[in-house]
């Protein structure tokens, strides 16, 4: 397993898909900071808050890259072939992915923040701002990765990267869409979702809707994970 990791670490840190992602969501934001749709740092952060298609977007493309591309160029196999656990080899791009997506998750909205506060400036100060950033970034990371862990269970089941990409990208279009649709027209118990929690949590204090949701994305991503577990043990290569 240790060694598995540190051929992960090294991908890591030798693969551009994760900063090309970042620099292509970070261009797109530079856009509307530039052209003034967001007048402050702290108008940035509120709107970045609650843009979720964004991030799941990125999430997903980072996934079908970093996950289809071992299967693609026949580095899964060789894992096999040198006597590693399947388990553990799924776990290791599984730690790899969710890393990832963490740095994701953090470095974007943080380039957005902060480049907004340099040409449009701040209200009130860039610590309270920063301040402010890191409570959104940590209240909303469960959510996000428990979402994230469907776009690591559907690359793990096609494990080919331009499908993979297409369905995940389809994923967070839809649940985006249908989410708020359906809780639009009163399906209460959606509040309880990550979904609906990563459009309020930014507006609103900790409540218990909340906890459930962080229940049910930890929930989400070990099933996930697990399925991935039992999927790619019975896969023949």
């Amino acid at each position: 397993m240790r060694n598995l990791i540190k051929a992960e670490r090294f991908q890591f840190l030798h693969s551009s898909a994760l900063w090309i992602v970042i620099a292509v969501l970070f261009a797109f934001c530079s856009i509307s900071i530039l052209t003034g749709v967001y007048d402050s740092a702290e108008s940035a952060l509120q709107s970045i808050s609650k843009d979720i298609p964004i991030p799941l977007l990125g999430c997903s493309v980072y996934g079908a890259v970093i996950l289809s591309e071992d299967f693609s160029n026949g580095l899964i196999k060789h894992y096999i072939a040198s006597g590693y656990k399947r388990a553990f080899i799924i776990l290791s791009k599984f730690m790899h992915y969710i890393f990832g997506c963490c740095v994701l998750l953090f470095v974007y909205p943080f380039l957005c923040v902060t480049f907004t506060a340099m040409v449009r400036g701040v209200e009130t100060s860039f610590v309270l701002v920063m301040q402010q950033f890191i409570v959104v970034f940590i209240k909303s990371l469960p959510l996000y990765l428990g979402i994230a862990g469907i776009f690591f269970l559907a690359c793990i089941l096609l494990q080919n990267a331009a499908v993979a990409m297409a369905v995940c990208v389809a994923i967070s279009i839809s649940l985006v869409v249908f989410s708020n649709r359906l809780y639009a027209d009163h399906f209460e118990i959606l509040k309880y979702s990550p979904m609906i929690q990563l459009n309020e949590i930014a507006d609103n204090p900790i409540s218990f809707e909340y906890y459930i949701a962080v229940f049910a994305a930890v929930f989400l991503l070990e099933v996930c994970l697990l399925i991935g577990i039992v999927k790619f043990k019975n896969d023949e290569f």
